[in-house]
């Protein structure tokens, strides 16, 4: 199932891992399956916001790091 973004509330409303999350989360899931979390506690991943990142999504603006948990259930959530 592809995820899907509605720009207006910046949040995602599709069912499943994501849901409710804002919409950077599954991009940065995305850069962690690809093995591109800057740490990874076992538990907590953490990434640094670049340029490029606040380009992509102007609202990281003020953000220096995402740092994202997955659930027991399988819920990808933001710390």
């Amino acid at each position: 199932m592809e995820t899907t973004i509605q720009d207006y509330q910046k949040m995602v409303k599709s069912p499943g891992k994501f849901a409710g999350e804002a919409r950077y989360v599954p991009y940065y899931w995305d850069m962690y399956l690809a093995g591109f979390a800057d740490d990874d506690d076992g538990r907590v991943l953490s990434f640094p916001v670049t340029q490029e990142d606040k380009g992509i999504f102007p609202e990281l603006k003020r953000r220096k790091a995402v740092k994202l948990y997955e659930s027991d259930d399988g819920f990808v959530t933001e710390c």
